[in-house]
């Protein structure tokens, strides 16, 4: 009877842990556009306990115990990054709905066009190591800087693949608005799928990635307006960002008019 009850303890426990593993959603970095390029998180344990002395034996459900402590713990943090974007996201489109009153350049439905159509820009651009390609979508700054890496990839006889690209949701979660539009800025949270590797180029050898594998991945994009459309000025990993207060609303300069 006991022994029932511990195997079902043990499948509620492990229940649990994949639970929390599905909602955290580990993120694998490659080398697309903005990505981390460094070949993903990987780790690896070895056996043995980190003193190498103890040799008593073990307890699997103590084990089992601590290993579901320590998740639920590694989560808390992550459930708490998602409820602040959340807010930051409804607050941010309210802001943007009510300026686009008065403001052409805030329409919502101009600005998620310009956002897809950047970020496929920028994407194929990076895979063709062409930054001209997405020129116009990028501001000088990024463009000089992609222009940096791609042309020293091509140095390298690197290519980074970028297959079914795909991008599933953008979705605002700052802004910045002065008067004109040199100084209106817009951050987004984006969150975009892709089978993504890179190969050289004379050998076709997988150096990095997986051809056969879909990664998920989110960065936070900041767009900033010129005379023509809102242009990517930046891109921040995920794992960059530890305090979520840099993502603000700032419309100060037109509240006091």
């Amino acid at each position: 009877m006991n022994k029932f009850k511990i195997s079902d303890f043990i499948k509620r426990v492990l229940v649990i842990i994949l639970v929390i593993l599905v909602v955290n959603g580990p993120l694998v970095a490659y080398a697309r556009a903005g990505g981390g390029g460094g070949g993903g998180s990987s780790s690896s344990s070895h056996g043995g306990s980190a003193g190498g002395s103890y040799r008593g034996r073990s307890n699997p459900i103590a084990s089992i115990i601590n290993l579901s402590m320590f998740a639920i713990i590694g989560s808390a943090g992550t459930i708490v990054l998602k409820v602040r974007l959340s807010k930051k996201k409804a607050k941010s489109i309210s802001v943007i709905k009510n300026l686009a009153k008065s403001d052409y350049n805030w329409d919502y439905d101009n600005i998620k066009n310009d956002i897809e159509e950047a970020f496929y820009k920028v994407q194929v651009a990076w895979m063709e190591r062409n930054q001209d390609l997405a020129k116009e979508y990028m501001s000088e700054k990024l463009y000089i800087r992609h222009r940096s890496k791609t042309e020293w990839m091509k140095v390298r006889k690197e290519k980074n693949i970028l297959e079914k690209m795909k991008l599933v949701s953008a979705i605002p979660i700052a802004l910045q608005d002065k008067d004109g539009t040199n100084e209106d800025s817009l951050w987004v949270h984006i969150k975009a799928k892709s089978i993504d590797y890179t190969i050289k180029e004379e050998t076709n050898e997988i150096i990095e990635g997986n051809k056969y594998r879909i990664t998920h991945f989110e960065e936070y994009w900041k767009f900033i307006k010129n005379e023509k459309r809102w242009v990517l000025d930046e891109i921040r990993q995920i794992d960059d960002i530890n305090n979520l207060d840099i993502f603000d609303i700032n419309i100060k300069d037109k509240e006091s008019k």
